[in-house]
């Protein structure tokens, strides 16, 4: 090997140098630079509905992580972010491509990734050959993320709204009509005063036991219910942006530097195997 080395350094030299030189400007001048962008944040606690709102002052657990990245990577906030910058003619498909929305979603997969950090924290790199897009669509994802959130918590809230209601009232109705059966067992003569003590029969008593245990319930229904309604008006809380994507002047690919050792060292290998076969 070593001989090899010796007696054809100058052509081993030319390969090294013009494969690496040709790599570099090819790079240059025939692939597009991309930049990266990366946004960071932690999701808030919003996993019990009635605690909302003491929720939003701590970060969220991994349950919430978990559930925030797949709500980042969702369909509707994937096709939120398409249709916000006109991603299929960004990345230059062909719209009457009957495979379309299959392309974009693969170029879509391609630049732009969700990840979960060893800090628990979530990270959202974007990959575009527009430095200033790539950051404005990082940071566009957090709120797009968000903004689906908050709406699928305030439709599940608004569902357990109208079923927290329904109960109460049918209970508040039932309390009425018990509360109207006591009257009339009252003036039935159920109830009587015997010597300044008021006296109940054993029918009014049980039916009163009864009648107190509903309105418990019915209590409990109304609170139920009242609180839900409160959260409704509230706002969910929204992500904790610890680092906000900026427009990076800076292209991480291609990595001309890098590409052109690789080639230069790959082809003078090759031609280094060639001439110990051609010697053997």
């Amino acid at each position: 090997m070593l001989k090899i080395l010796l007696r054809h350094y100058k052509t081993l030299l030319v390969v090294f140098l013009s494969f690496g030189i040709s790599t570099y400007f090819f790079c240059l001048f025939f692939l597009s630079p991309k930049y990266q962008s990366v946004a960071v944040l932690y999701p808030p606690n919003t996993h019990s509905y009635s605690h909302l709102v003491s929720a939003g002052m701590r970060f969220g657990y991994d349950k919430e992580i978990g559930e925030h990245v797949e709500i980042l990577e969702s369909n509707t906030v994937k096709e939120s972010l398409i249709t916000k910058y006109n991603l299929g003619e960004h990345y230059d498909i062909d719209i009457e491509s009957p495979y379309y929305h299959d392309i974009l979603l693969n170029k879509y997969d391609d630049n732009i990734s969700i990840s979960r950090s060893i800090n628990k924290s979530i990270q959202i790199i974007v990959l575009d050959e527009n430095p200033k897009l790539s950051a404005e669509m990082a940071n566009s994802l957090i709120n797009l993320a968000d903004n689906h959130k908050s709406e699928i918590i305030h439709s599940n809230l608004k569902q357990a709204t109208i079923s927290s209601k329904f109960s109460y009232l049918n209970k508040n109705k039932s309390v009425t009509q018990m509360s109207d059966s006591l009257i009339s067992l009252r003036n039935a003569g159920e109830v009587v005063w015997n010597l300044g003590e008021e006296r109940k029969s054993g029918r009014y008593i049980n039916y009163e036991i009864q009648y107190r245990k509903e309105l418990d319930q019915m209590y409990g229904f109304k609170t139920r219910y009242e609180e839900l309604e409160s959260l409704l008006s509230q706002e969910v809380p929204k992500s904790y942006i610890i680092s906000k994507a900026i427009a990076s002047s800076k292209a991480v690919f291609p990595r001309k530097g890098l590409s052109a050792l690789l080639m230069a060292c790959i082809a003078t290998t090759i031609v280094i195997i060639g001439l110990q076969l051609k010697e053997e």
